[in-house]
């Protein structure tokens, strides 16, 4: 290796990782300033608090690997807008960012796809449908939610699928098939994540020993779609 490439290679930016705790402590309404789309979020019991857990023990595991890990919700109690969890991932330089939530019975990884959609009523009283366009992080969004679906099936030993959301007949939510977050992230690719148990997650708290499991699937994942050296350095 010539001294030029060594140099380059030890100063290279590490990979950056903005790790989502989803919900919000307290409810928010309102709408996004950049798309227009309704900003609905509100507590959700125990999921707060154990999604937390899980986000920071990948972000443990993760730094300990060399990864720069930035966590867009930095307590449990820090009330934060998807639009400004999605402004925080772009001014970190993140190449994934990764919402993390629970709920009974459900194990899935929902992507950014061209052409998902979310529509609802609008500040102004109209019908608004927003889709999904941007296609380089889109497919980025599929590459790096595969990879954290395959290694969150090995650590948790239960299927977890790449599938698109339903939002039907949860009203005052939008109806469409893709998270609120993830659709206004149009230069991150965004990677969400479902986890429960046949009775609990969501408001139920999950046993500390399957958090586990799912931050380690969550952590793998991200190392497999994204590896780096022991500096953080891009493989």
């Amino acid at each position: 290796m010539t001294t030029a490439a060594a140099s380059s290679k030890a100063t290279c930016p590490q990979v950056v990782v903005a790790l989502d705790p989803g919900h919000n402590p307290v409810r928010i309404d309102g709408f996004d300033p950049v798309t227009g789309a309704s900003q609905i979020d509100y507590p959700n019991g125990a999921e707060d608090a154990d999604v937390f857990a899980v986000a920071t023990r990948v972000r443990e595991r993760l730094q300990r690997s060399g990864y720069r890990v930035v966590m867009l919700k930095t307590s449990v109690t820090e009330s934060v807008t998807y639009r400004q969890r999605v402004g925080r991932a772009v001014a970190a330089h993140a190449r994934v960012a990764i919402s993390i939530h629970t709920s009974p019975g459900a194990n899935a990884v929902f992507v950014q796809r061209v052409g998902l959609y979310r529509e609802g009523t609008a500040a102004d009283g109209t019908t608004l449908r927003i889709t999904y366009r941007s296609g380089a992080t889109a497919a980025a969004s599929q590459r790096y939610g595969q990879a954290i679906a395959d290694a969150r099936t090995r650590a948790e030993g239960l299927p977890v699928m790449v599938t698109n959301n339903d939002f039907g007949g949860r009203a005052p939510l939008w109806t469409g098939n893709i998270p609120m977050i993830a659709l206004m992230s149009d230069r991150v690719p965004w990677v969400y994540n479902e986890f429960g148990l046949d009775s609990a997650g969501g408001s139920t708290p999950l046993p500390s020993s399957w958090l586990a499991r799912y931050a380690q699937g969550i952590a793998y994942g991200v190392q497999t779609a994204l590896p780096v050296d022991g500096r953080g350095c891009a493989g």
